[in-house]
């Protein structure tokens, strides 16, 4: 199911009429030995696929930031890692709404942002926990005293 196709053409070209104002999704390819500086994307599917898959990138090194806390043995360094991955998911939250919000279907934006608000859930529990698991270990233990 290929939609597209690129094919190597003359360095000079010239358009016969002028594009106009075309909306899409700027693209700029990442390779190497690459003479093309931009593509612009106007298939609403690939533009979902695109950001979905860079979404996809992001939300995954999240989740690693999520599994180290989760391993770490220190309980401070735990509620520091998981801080930061909050703070990542915000960010991700915001850049998604401000930059892809006129430029990516609702049904996908819905998906993304329905991913990060479970992921920003677990990681609010998991500091919760933490704060308490650290007020029971600054009490100190009160036993009971024999009663009558």
């Amino acid at each position: 199911m290929t939609s597209f196709m690129l094919k190597k053409l003359k360095k000079s070209l010239e358009l016969d009429e002028p594009l106009g104002k075309i909306e899409g999704f700027r693209y700029a390819p990442k390779l190497k030995n690459n003479d093309i500086k931009e593509i612009m994307i106007v298939n609403p599917e690939i533009i979902d696929k695109l950001i979905k898959h860079s979404f996809d990138k992001k939300y995954k090194a999240i989740l690693e930031l999520y599994l180290k806390a989760m391993s770490e043995e220190d309980e401070g360094d735990a509620e520091s890692i998981f801080m930061r991955a909050l703070d990542e998911v915000a960010r991700l939250r915001g850049i998604i709404i401000r930059k892809y919000q006129h430029i990516l279907s609702n049904k996908t934006m819905e998906k993304l942002l329905k991913k990060l608000k479970i992921l920003e859930n677990e990681l609010r529990v998991k500091i919760i926990d933490y704060k308490i698991l650290l007020e029971q270990e600054k009490v100190p233990n009160m036993e009971k005293g024999k009663g009558r």
